[in-house]
């Protein structure tokens, strides 16, 4: 019995050493198929000691992965493998894990900023396969929780289970639908689940700035993966106030904000707030000032968000200094820049004020004009900026090199025209001639010319460049343009986009390029011209379009349209009028069809105007224009009063591109009364109800580059009226004006205008006294008051007007802010009116000097201008007069 005990015992030994055999062999199996991954040091972004974060977090995560089950290498190890102390790149992390002898390694950032703590971590594997994990937390108390979750993520196996997305949800959300979270995310119902995704949804979710903290919740259901996004929301804004602002209105401050009344609080936004706070302090003069916001919180879904403005006093550019400039005058370089040293203007025209978009601009505008006076070498440094407590010091650092001056000009490449005809399209060959120095302007200019002569024989992509050799030793340089003609391109098809009112062909019919045709730059250009004078659109844009097919092109027009209607009324004054108060509607571009309907009315002590307008400008899409008004106006003159009614047809037709000729058909009913009981025999004559019935001809050739504040090109303008055709009143009336403007330097402008006119008998007695010329005003002759320079009757010494009238004003244009629309000018005026028949044809001048500013305001022009008489008119003359006009007078 004993010996079957023992034999028992023996067989119970044999077992269970087979077991544990068994036991060992699986268990080294599981260990010899346990993945091995290796932690290299994290880097830290975080004040105070980050070593001592560094050390506590790594460890914290050795010992996770080791409750997950996971081999991990000594650190002894990691660190003889990292072998540095910086983070590793991918490359250097697989090659860490191969010498450690594991499948991976771990590394990352672990970065806590104010109260928010976050890991990015990167598991690389020996092979340089990578895979991400990021967790955030609340606070850096929540570091072991955050390293728990981080070592769950890492370690699985990445990548997809095989096991799908069988729900998405959302938690913690208050403010924020549902829906609008899950539009973010990639994950989607019905996809494979994968780590990878899921974490990186988890850190696209937090990037957003809405949450203080995401989490991921994971649930095994039936048929896969629920996935929950547990979310802690960032309060909602209740209300935004802001205090200590005095400079710039609350409005202006919220308008400029991203973050709302009733939005969700995102940190990102609201620092980005905050700077586009001080950048419009910036913009005023106020550099220093402070911005910061302060969160009142009650209920920790709400919040009420202070915006606290500490202003600063504002400061001036007190000096630019141009280090450097030796062989120009600094003088001639600050003449060149946007920003300018206050002066005694500044607080009216904000000169002075440091705008920091504008630096760049500056040092550009100078390297130009150092290149446009021969020195090609010459480079211009960043302007520094200097704050001080009592103003702002730029300073800009130039290298002027040597002066060149030109050599030889010459052509090469693929010539269209001969070297005569390419000489007469560009300017510099006659620089050179007169051995001048060097212009880059020219040189733009002349690359300019050269393509459109191109484009329009067809080249759309033609090209010209410049090959410049220098020769230092006799300081000139010699300038061959490179022409490359490319293709012949002709329109393919021509598009338009954007038009949301304005009809198609209303913006076809300015168009001077259609299917089919040959493409010409001149004619683009002259389309875009076109309707940009139309002032339908906000924005014009017409771009070339390359096609499958090298030889042709497509056309597209981009449009936007603007508001074309209007409604004022208002207060207004202008020296002959007085006071007046005046009201229009207007539709410029009405139906989308560019008809233009007016109704205007004004009234004041000396003058009542009332009129209706109608134009079509393109009657049936043809070149024709038909246009009609009808009116009433009541003026009172010195002499006499005068009631007016009557209507006006109008046809014009264009001739070229830039003539129309016009007919114009007028019906009025005049009457004359309250005349002196020892009047004039001409005012005598006039007296009364009389109609006039005449038509108007002819032209107008415009070629300037703007209606309202024209720069360059000229305008000619004759017409002829003969009334007679009817009614009790006959007269030819002749008139010719010229304007002719031109730029000059700094972006100033030289205008000359001149009118002649007259008048001549057609068998019904003398011409109207209201239908003569009269000299004086604003308008004409300044200087001199409205409508006095006239001859006179020498009986009674009324002012009667003239058959003949001629004048000429001569102004200098210039700009005191571009940016407000103010300018400047000085005039010289000169004219008369006379009597034929007793002046005789002599000329005699009434001439006037003066200065003025044109405000090109939200109201309309304004125009102050003064003059000074040179001669007497009369014996109570005041020869200084100061003309004002406000509003539209219509």
């Amino acid at each position: 019995m004993a010996e079957n005990s023992l034999r028992g015992r023996k067989h119970c030994g044999l077992i269970v050493s087979i077991l544990a055999l068994l036991l060992l062999g699986l268990t080294g199996n599981v260990f010899a198929q346990t993945a091995k991954v290796v932690v290299l040091p994290f880097t830290v972004n975080a004040p105070g000691d980050k070593e001592a974060l560094r050390k506590s977090a790594s460890k914290l995560l050795v010992e996770r992965l080791k409750q997950q089950g996971v081999a991990v290498v000594d650190q002894t190890a990691a660190a003889s493998a990292l072998k540095a102390k910086a983070q590793p790149s991918e490359a250097e992390a697989a090659r860490a894990a191969r010498s450690a002898g594991a499948v991976s390694a771990i590394y990352g950032t672990i970065n806590l900023v104010g109260d928010a703590l976050s890991i990015d971590a990167r598991s690389v594997s020996a092979d340089g396969k990578a895979e991400n994990a990021y967790v955030t937390r609340p606070g850096a108390i929540e570091l072991p929780s955050a390293v728990d979750e981080l070592a769950q993520k890492l370690a699985p196996v990445s990548g997809p289970t095989g096991l799908k997305v069988v729900e998405l949800d959302v938690e913690g959300n208050n403010a924020l639908e549902k829906d609008v979270i899950l539009l973010k995310v990639k994950t989607q119902v019905g996809e494979p689940f994968d780590n990878k995704t899921v974490n990186e949804d988890l850190k696209r979710l937090f990037e957003l700035g809405y949450f203080d903290d995401v989490q991921i919740k994971l649930d095994d259901v039936r048929g896969g993966k629920r996935v929950v996004f547990v979310v802690k929301e960032k309060p909602r804004i209740q209300a935004v106030s802001v205090s200590g602002n005095s400079e710039i209105k609350r409005d202006e401050i919220l308008e400029a904000m991203g973050t709302k009344t009733g939005s969700v609080l995102n940190m990102q936004v609201l620092a980005d707030d905050l700077e586009k706070i001080r950048d419009l302090y910036r913009k005023k003069g106020f550099y220093q000032t402070n911005v910061e916001y302060k969160l009142e919180q009650t209920d920790p879904r709400m919040a009420r968000l202070n915006i606290v403005v500490q202003e600063s006093k504002k400061l001036y550019i007190k000096k630019i200094n141009i280090v450097g400039a030796k062989k120009v005058d600094p003088s001639d370089l600050k003449d060149q820049m946007a920003l300018k040293e206050k002066n005694f203007l500044s607080w009216i025209l904000q000169t002075g004020v440091l705008k920091e978009e504008l630096l760049d601009r500056d040092s550009a505008a100078i390297e130009n004009y150092y290149t446009n006076h021969g020195y090609i070498d010459a480079r211009v440094g960043q302007p520094q900026v200097d704050i001080k407590d009592d103003g702002i010091e730029l300073t800009i650092q130039v290298e002027e090199g040597e002066r060149y001056k030109l050599g030889n000009v010459g052509f090469k490449g693929d010539l269209l025209f001969d070297d005569k005809k390419l000489r007469e399209i560009t300017k510099l060959p006659e620089l050179a001639k007169k051995k001048d120095y060097f212009d880059r302007s020219v040189v733009r200019d002349d690359i300019t010319r050269l393509n459109e002569a191109y484009s329009d024989m067809g080249y759309a992509f033609a090209e010209a460049d410049i090959d410049m050799q220098k020769n230092a030793e006799q300081k000139i340089v010699d300038v061959t343009y490179i022409l490359g003609k490319g293709q012949k391109v002709y329109i393919r098809r021509v598009t338009i986009e954007g038009n949301d009112r304005t009809r198609e062909n209303v913006i076809r019919r300015e168009l001077r390029l259609s299917d089919g045709d040959l493409f010409s730059g001149t004619k683009l250009k002259r389309s875009n011209e076109r309707l940009n004078k139309l002032d339908y659109f906000e924005k014009v844009d017409i771009e070339t379009v390359p096609t499958e097919n090298p030889a042709e092109v497509d056309i597209k027009v981009k449009v936007k349209d603007k508001n074309t209607g209007s409604v004022s009324a208002g207060i207004g004054y202008s020296t002959y009028d007085s006071v007046f108060v005046g009201g229009s509607v207007e539709e410029r571009n009405l139906f989308g069809k560019g008809y233009n309907l007016q109704f205007q009315g004004m009234f004041s002590g000396v003058t009542n105007r009332f009129s209706a307008s109608f134009t079509n400008p393109s009657v049936y899409d043809t070149p024709l224009s038909f246009g009609t008004d009808a009116f009433s106006t009541f003026r009172r003159y010195s002499d006499y009063y005068k009631q007016s009614q009557g209507v006006v047809a109008r046809f014009a037709y264009p001739v070229g591109e830039f003539t129309t000729l016009r007919w114009d058909y007028r019906l009025t009913r005049d009457d004359v009364y309250h005349t002196n009981y020892y009047a004039s025999s001409v005012i005598q004559e006039s007296k009364g109800i009389h109609w006039t019935s005449g038509v108007v001809t002819g032209a107008v050739r415009d070629t300037t580059d703007s209606r309202t504040k024209p720069t360059k090109g000229t305008i000619n303008d004759i017409s002829f009226e003969y009334a007679g055709l009817g009614g009790d009143r006959g007269f030819v009336k002749a008139y010719y004006s010229f304007n002719y403007y031109r730029p000059l330097f700094w972006e100033t402008v030289f205008h000359f205008r001149t009118q002649v006119g007259g008048l001549f008998q057609n068998g019904f007695g003398d011409v109207p006294v209201f239908e003569r010329f009269y000299l004086g005003g604003i308008g004409n002759i300044r200087g001199y008051e409205t409508d006095k320079i006239s001859p006179k009757d020498h009986r009674t010494n009324e002012r009667i007007g003239g058959d003949t009238v001629y004048f000429a004003n001569l102004e200098y244009i210039f700009p005191i802010s571009k940016q407000y629309g103010v300018y400047g000018l000085g005039f010289f005026d000169a004219g008369n009116s006379i009597w034929r028949e007793r002046d005789g044809f002599y000329i005699s001048l009434v001439k006037s000097v003066g200065a003025g500013m044109r405000w090109y305001s939200p109201m309309g022009l304004i125009r102050v201008e003064a003059g000074y008489g040179l001669d007497n008119i009369q014996h109570n003359q005041q020869n200084f007069q100061i003309g004002f006009t406000m509003g539209n007078t219509f």
